[in-house]
């Protein structure tokens, strides 16, 4: 059925702004664009003031705007997004369905999704601002968000802040840019806490030597703010001392989301260099570092006293007590050497090291198998988070082995999926006053053996070893949060922990394979409407090439007449050729849509056609589009694959 010339206009209009979304590799445009985004973003809190620990949400609202009430759309949003929320320092995320990274889409007008976020505050921010940015599908591979809104969460805590006042008799705050040591260029960055940044975007291996004066010697915990573009691997050093390797989660922008990585350091006393140099993973521009100690001194452990369950009493022989200063790498400080006795038994060792977590590690052949056990500096019994592995016998987990009793046992898995024994089976402390840095988790598959997308098989991932919250990651993009994941998408999956005032490194890489034989059913292309087809005549075959994709050609009649080329606008992409279209290749089974015009030869922009009311002059041509049948100046296919 023909369509009114008019109509058809206001389509390919409407189809060549909304699809140029590779406009985005330049980055998002003007405010101006971003008002014109056909998608309304709001955040709404149910609380206003909070206290440090005191739960709320925050209701992020997606609405499709009326199409009426926009008089252009802009050249490179959709309904199709992606969202990132840039939390203050302290807030730590507990519920809701929002996480890193969520995407959505929208079709229809006064069509909505809404995301909550839940969680709290474990410390007082300077300042209690959540940032809402917005991208889409295309834009999130480079990292470009525009600016969607902000909202402020007053956090009260004056016990708090007394208490850190007084911790913290040493702080000191150095800006990147100011330090004379160092090889990455200076860039400009509103976000950032001087304006300027160290680094380049692109660059891993750039690297920044900070000079330190400290009053006194002692551990020191420095806390480096970074924009990465993807995952960075840093190398600390102390006036060229041995390396420390970080693996630094991605800050998840690199220009507008930055975050703060906390790590331990020794230094001696007076001025030290301090060296944060690239060595992998994605580009680390570094923004400042603050350092702090003096009076928050780790303990030394120097005693433990543990009780075993009532079998196996040779297991407990080979176990080891283990320190950690950074959470991923474990230093043995004493290994037990005799067998339990089935009551209370105390080891008593020579250490000199203070850690920020201690931890029991259980034998080669051994699955943790404890009542109860206790970390002491001397006489003084050692507090603080506890964290312990997964997989356990139901009912049996790590918990027990710390709460104070010995009415019940720790016991890990020992059979079935997830079974480990060795020192894979562990439980700690990371110490009241004196941990500044997160556990690093490990990677543990509990259920399935491998997936498939087509059947729904899933496999089932658990967290293991961490003392605060974690958050997933595949392939590097986030997909999701908590203790487990369940999914049925193969690849490579790493994980993180934090709360909100430090976060772990990242832990070793789990491949998810897929199963054999997994191939979802055959996908046929078809056209589901065609508007002049007498103008365009779409092919669809499989590309042989390139399993999943497929390739386009345009087996049309009609004559091109002299003076102008063949328009064709697929997808975002404006091709113009002499000849029909043939073999362009569609890398993807989600649907789409071909327009073919003849324009004039050269026509940089379909604003040129047609005239205005007040008639053609030297910039609008009336023949910038030739009609090529009867009441027609185009055709219009669209196809979907199922």
């Amino acid at each position: 059925m023909h369509t009114n010339i008019t109509y058809v206009g206001y389509v390919l209009t409407w189809l060549l702004l909304l699809g140029a979304n590779h406009l985005f590799a330049n980055g998002l445009k003007s405010e101006n664009e971003a008002d014109l985004d056909p998608v309304l973003f709001s955040m709404i809190a149910d609380k206003s003031v909070v206290k440090v620990g005191e739960e709320f949400s925050i209701d992020i609202q997606c609405t499709m705007r009326d199409f009426s009430d926009l008089r252009l759309f802009p050249v490179s949003l959709n309904g199709e997004f992606v969202l990132k929320v840039v939390s203050p320092d302290g807030f730590v995320q507990t519920a809701g369905n929002y996480y890193h990274a969520v995407s959505g889409k929208l079709l229809r007008p006064g069509e909505s999704i809404t995301y909550k976020l839940t969680g709290k505050f474990v410390s007082k921010p300077p300042a209690g601002k959540f940032m809402l940015l917005r991208g889409t599908k295309y834009s999130a591979e480079i990292d470009r968000f525009l600016y969607r809104g902000e909202l402020s969460i007053a956090v009260h805590d004056v016990e708090t802040a007394a208490r850190q006042a007084a911790t913290h008799a040493f702080n000191q705050c150095l800006e990147a840019e100011l330090m004379s040591g160092a090889n990455g260029p200076i860039t400009s960055d509103p976000n950032a806490s001087n304006g300027q940044t160290r680094g380049a975007e692109n660059q891993y291996n750039h690297f920044v030597d900070y000079t330190v004066n400290v009053p006194s010697a002692g551990p020191y915990q420095v806390t480096l703010r970074y924009y990465s573009s993807a995952s960075p691997i840093v190398s600390v050093t102390v006036n060229g001392g041995n390396a420390q390797s970080i693996s630094l989660p991605n800050s998840g922008s690199w220009n507008i989301a930055y975050t703060d990585y906390t790590f331990a350091v020794s230094l001696n006393a007076g001025a030290s260099t301090l060296k944060i140099a690239g060595t992998g993973g994605g580009s680390c521009r570094q923004d400042k570092i603050c350092v702090t100690g003096e009076g928050q001194m780790c303990p030394v452990l120097s005693k433990v006293r543990l009780h075993w369950r009532t079998a196996d009493f040779n297991r407990l022989n080979g176990a080891k007590i283990q320190g950690s200063n950074n959470g991923s790498g474990w230093t043995d400080i004493y290994t037990i050497g005799v067998n339990a006795t089935g009551s209370w038994q105390e080891f008593t060792f020579p250490n000199a090291t203070p850690y920020q977590h201690v931890r029991y590690a259980a034998s080669p052949t051994g699955y943790g198998e404890l009542r109860e056990i206790e970390f002491y500096s001397g006489a003084t019994k050692l507090s603080g988070t506890t964290f312990g592995s997964d997989p356990n016998v139901a009912n049996m987990g790590w918990q027990y082995a710390i709460d104070g009793t010995v009415n019940a046992s720790w016991h890990g898995q020992y059979s079935g999926i997830g079974a480990h024994a060795g020192p894979s089976n562990f439980v700690g402390l990371s110490i009241t006053g004196c941990a500044t840095t997160c556990i690093t988790p490990t990677i543990v598959q509990t259920a399935g053996t491998n997936v498939c997308p087509a059947t729904s098989q899933q496999v089932v991932l658990t967290a293991s070893g961490y003392s605060d919250n974690v958050s997933w990651l595949l392939n590097g993009s986030g997909v999701g949060s908590g203790t487990s994941l369940t999914t049925v998408n193969a690849g490579t999956y790493t994980a993180f922990s934090g709360n909100g005032t430090c976060t772990s490194g990242q832990s070793q890489a789990f491949t998810v394979g897929q199963a054999a034989n997994c191939a979802a059913p055959a996908l046929v292309p078809k056209i589901s409407s065609s508007g002049f087809p007498e103008i365009l005549t779409l092919s669809i075959v499989a590309d042989p090439a390139n399993p999943g994709s497929w390739l386009l050609s345009d087996i049309g009649t009609v004559s091109l007449p002299a003076g102008y080329e063949w328009s064709y606008f697929i997808g975002s992409k404006w091709l113009k050729t002499g000849t029909n279209l043939t073999n362009e290749p569609w890398q993807s089974s989600s649907p789409g849509r071909v327009v073919k015009m003849a324009t004039k030869i050269g026509l940089d922009t379909l604003n040129r056609w047609p005239c205005p009311p007040e008639g053609c002059n030297y910039y609008y041509q009336n023949d910038a589009v030739t009609q090529l049948a009867p009441g027609a100046r185009g055709g219009l296919t669209t196809f979907i694959f199922n």
